[in-house]
């Protein structure tokens, strides 16, 4: 299993508080609106595989739905979809 971090986005359905930053390794939590108006929270930030899989479980034992999960180009930001 490969140790190298990457930046992660994982968009979920509904509003998360930011107060879990820190149960989620410290990714940044940011609240937003899709074009359909849904509720969605974004977690952002550095993380190795091992990390990834911790943070999409607790993710699981929240009941919370993952609609996306990319990894993001850090000089630019931008998010790279389908990896």
């Amino acid at each position: 299993m490969s140790d190298e971090q990457a930046v992660y986005e994982i968009r979920l359905r509904g509003h998360l508080d930011e107060k879990w930053s820190d149960w989620f390794n410290g990714m940044v939590i940011t609240l937003e609106r899709d074009r359909e108006g849904t509720s969605v929270t974004s977690l952002r930030g550095m993380v190795d595989q091992a990390k990834l899989r911790g943070t999409l479980n607790k993710i699981w034992d929240l009941g919370l739905t993952v609609m996306t999960v990319n990894t993001v180009t850090p000089s630019t930001g931008a998010v790279q979809e389908g990896n």
